[in-house]
């Protein structure tokens, strides 16, 4: 387990065992380092008892700080660590909900990350990253099927981070700021909204799939082929058809990271509300596991959920938000570390005022650069999930305890946005993490006038 850390005014000390190689920005030390230098003491407290006594006066004052504030405190997280930028203030058309396809990546490689997202009925765009209130809008090419799901890859291998969404991709053109992306359908038979896309590899062959999950459609993973460039129906493997509306109803689950390794056995297992799914035969054979965690709302059983070590056990543990319902919880589900594993529901802390909106973005990250990992959502900008009178909130549970594990809940942001399949990325190339974010539904009462945004979270650590 790493040792908690111990922050005294603006300066972040450590306990020996919990220093890293790459400690960060802040004056990181050891109290077992500090030294108070016997330097001008009044004549009667000179002398090596004297000294002795500054010495005992010195350690009592500078450990008192840490009883009194010990991991609390939230110098680490907290809204002046954030500055808030608009990517885009508003968009063609007058579509008031619709905004999916999130992807997130280096799409001119300039090296920054940009921010693209589509528009119901309209087209895909991409933002190119100037300066933080600086990003120029690109056509990506037209949303043929409504979608919510979207992700980034180098689909064919050309060295050009490219955008899948539904059953299609678009293709960098290698010159995006001059011209649009080329539109691949890579699955003809999709038409309803996908709502999660991954990218993982499912098989083991060390080559990304794609990984798709559709309410009306079912859970599919696809191999991409060696020349993706013409519109040709990928191979095309069925994890299961259970997310249906008609079977158990899941709306979503993986989205964004919740695919990986839970068992121990190398290969890459599933999570979805209520259930995990294990891989039993590189892709192709799939055992339901129960989960105590997944609660169903209008839309059916809806999460987001991210796989991680959270507690440096060596075996992988879940995090999980409730999404597209009010009321959301969220929490870490610790591993038993067993053979299958069994989980312990640890229920993330509410500490802001008011009923909780719908989380419909996660990321687990370490945001404050203290050597642990926060977890971090923002309540959906939607009016009929808003949260109890409250405007939406972009919060991150600060982990100020690394054995046990506990964390604190910040609002880092409330200014009537709200965010929706927000990303986590450098986006500014300083070495610190930032976030990005659109909206599904605009709110008439937002605080953008009512109209679209995008948003760039700036982590200002550096």
């Amino acid at each position: 387990m790493k040792a908690p850390p111990y922050r005294y005014l603006s300066t972040t000390w450590r306990s020996q065992s919990a220093n890293k190689s790459a400690a960060g920005p802040l004056g990181l030390a050891s109290p077992s380092s500090t030294s108070c230098p016997d330097r001008g003491l009044p004549s009667q407290l000179s002398g090596s008892v004297g000294s002795a006594m500054i010495r005992d006066i010195f350690l009592i004052a500078s450990v008192l700080p840490f009883v009194a504030i010990g991991t609390d405190s939230a110098n680490g997280i907290s809204p002046s660590l954030f500055d808030h930028h608009y990517i885009t203030q508003d968009l063609p058309g007058n579509v008031d909900w619709g905004y999916g396809g999130p992807a997130s990546a280096d799409f001119d490689r300039d090296g920054h990350n940009d921010f693209a997202f589509g528009i119901r009925g309209g087209n895909f765009h991409w933002f190119e990253y100037r300066s933080k209130d600086n990003w120029k809008r690109h056509e990506v090419g037209p949303m043929r099927v409504r979608t919510l799901g979207g992700g980034s890859l180098d689909v064919d291998k050309d060295g050009w981070t490219d955008i899948l969404a539904g059953g299609y991709w678009y293709r960098n053109p290698q010159n995006p700021r001059e011209e649009p992306f080329e539109v691949y359908r890579y699955d003809d038979s999709i038409n309803s909204e996908i709502h999660d896309l991954v990218i993982a590899d499912m098989d083991g062959d060390g080559q990304k799939d794609v990984v798709v999950l559709g309410d009306e459609e079912g859970a599919f993973w696809y191999q991409i082929p060696s020349d993706p460039k013409q519109n040709a129906n990928w191979e095309r493997h069925t994890i299961t058809m259970a997310v249906l509306d008609s079977q158990d109803d899941i709306h979503s689950g993986f989205f964004p990271k919740g695919i990986g390794d839970l068992d121990g056995d190398g290969d890459a297992d599933i999570v979805l509300p209520d259930r995990w799914l294990a891989n039993q035969g590189n892709g192709l054979d799939w055992v339901k596991r129960d989960l105590p965690f997944g609660n169903k709302g209008p839309w059916g059983l809806s999460a987001r959920s991210w796989i991680v070590d959270l507690d440096d056990d060596s075996d992988n543990d879940i995090v999980m938000v409730d999404s597209d319902q009010t009321g959301c919880q969220a929490a870490w589900l610790e591993s038993d570390g067993g053979s299958p594993p069994h989980y312990d529901v640890h229920r993330l802390p509410k500490k802001a005022k008011g009923g909780r909106g719908s989380f419909h973005s996660l990321a687990v990250a370490d945001f404050d650069d203290d050597g642990d990992l926060d977890i971090f959502t923002v309540e959906q900008e939607d009016d009929s999930l808003l949260p109890k009178a409250k405007s939406p909130r972009w919060l991150i549970w600060e982990q100020v305890s690394g054995d046990p594990v506990r964390f604190k809940e910040r609002v880092i942001l409330q200014t009537r946005l709200g965010g929706h399949d927000a990303l986590v990325r450098d986006v500014d190339a300083d070495g610190d993490l930032d976030i990005v974010s659109k909206i599904w539904n605009r709110w008439p009462k937002n605080g953008n006038q009512g109209r679209e945004h995008a948003d760039y979270l700036e982590n200002t650590l550096r």
